[in-house]
């Protein structure tokens, strides 16, 4: 049995999702519907939607139909593993469900303006996580500014990213390089002209192979804008962190990075990328687009607008509105604190007009103090977490990590 009413927003429209892959969306909608469900009627629903998108039973139809039942399957599959994570019992603690932090291994670190730490923090947290007997592999998607390896100790890499994508290595671990922190990296190439624009097909390409990498956790150190890549790279994380400073010019961006990420995630609610897998609502699609991206020149539209509208036209379509801005919650640190009291005031306030102009929570997860020792590491290419593990700098990450759902030991 599946205890909708123990679970937060986003698992909710996980399983929804999950259930709209292996049965319908008419009965992912129905509360009473999912709530009954078990592993052996999970079980039986995977393995028909299997037989009927498994391509080996499929060889005579055109390739690109072959093509679209991989995809399908692929979905499926990762619909029954979710699924399956929340019916079944953890074999370590007998009758209690598997734990949320099995369910939550992508991480992705963003925000819209660079230089406030995104890539040191992304580097100690894979070292800090690393040292806990985590298996992490971080990966640089900050594409046209590459740099994460360098706070790794790497200053040269024999492989990176552009290998795989342009096709030098077949799979995406074939880029990784071992570091001597502990995690694994699949670091960027900024030298090479273009590096940060790549087209949709590689993205979507991108995004999948990375999904699949073996590991507890992947964390994503993604570049500092709101260009369509880099919000796609954060949408398809199960953790996006936002990073700011207590500078108006990085709280204020913060926000607009959340503001963009959201009205992406609703924009693509049928695109390739999304985890719903449905036909286009033309008429939706439409919808959605009018209230994102005003034509009368407002400057922004409260989300509760867009829901209204939909309660009004498309009742049909609200439970999918509904559905994305709650599942939507993304969590917030502030870097480089120095008042505690400064910290509290700009972290109430992106959570204040987060929720009054996008009707969405951001959870404040932690903040991380201006410290000499974390400058002088940076300057040294040698994590902070390595030199001082028992450190205020690693303290404040292992509670960070907590918030957001990671087990550390501490």
């Amino acid at each position: 049995m599946l205890p909708l009413h123990e679970l937060k927003g986003e698992e909710i429209y996980r399983i929804r999702v999950a259930c709209a892959f292996l049965f319908s969306v008419e009965q992912a909608r129905d509360d009473a519907f999912v709530a009954r469900l078990d592993l052996e009627r999970v079980t039986r629903a995977f393995r028909e939607k299997a037989k009927r998108y498994h391509p080996d039973l499929h060889r005579d139809e055109p390739r690109e139909m072959i093509e679209r039942r991989k995809e399908r399957l692929l979905k499926v599959m990762d619909s029954y593993d979710l699924l399956r994570s929340y019916l079944r019992t953890d074999p370590g603690r007998e009758g209690e469900p598997a734990s949320a932090e099995a369910r939550k291994r992508l991480i992705a670190v963003g925000g819209a303006k660079g230089g406030i730490g995104k890539s040191l923090f992304a580097a100690n947290l894979g070292v800090l996580l690393s040292s806990r007997g985590y298996r992490v592999v971080l990966v640089d998607l900050d594409l046209g500014g590459a740099n994460l390896h360098l706070y790794l100790g790497k200053t040269y890499l024999p492989r990176c990213i552009n290998d795989f994508l342009e096709k030098r290595t077949p799979r995406i671990e074939d880029a990784l390089t071992e570091t001597q922190y502990g995690p694994g990296l699949i670091g960027g190439d900024s030298s090479r002209f273009g590096a940060a624009n790549i087209g949709f097909s590689r993205k979507i390409k991108l995004i999948k192979s990375i999904k699949r990498i073996d590991a507890d956790y992947v964390i994503l150190d993604l570049g500092g804008d709101t260009s369509f890549n880099i919000i796609d790279f954060f949408l398809s994380a199960d953790i996006g962190i936002v990073m700011a400073t207590c500078d108006p010019a990085a709280y204020l961006e913060a926000y607009n990075f959340i503001k963009v990420a959201l009205y992406r995630k609703l924009n693509r609610i049928f695109g390739e990328e999304s985890d719903l897998g449905l036909k286009k609502d033309e008429r939706l699609a439409r919808l959605i687009a009018r209230v994102t991206s005003p034509a009368d020149g407002r400057r922004a539209i409260p989300m509760s607008e867009l829901v209204e509208a939909a309660r009004k036209e498309q009742p049909q379509n609200l439970f999918l509105i509904q559905q994305v801005l709650q599942s939507y919650r993304p969590k917030l640190v502030l870097n480089l604190v120095e008042d505690q009291s400064i910290m509290m005031d700009v972290a109430g306030r992106i959570q204040e007009v987060a929720r009054k102009m996008l009707s969405t929570t951001v959870d404040f997860v932690g903040c991380l103090p201006l410290e000499a020792q974390v400058q002088h590491s940076a300057r040294t290419l040698t994590p902070v977490t390595a030199q001082s593990p028992q450190g205020l700098y690693a303290s404040h990450l292992a509670a960070i990590a907590k918030e957001v759902g990671i087990r550390t030991g501490v």
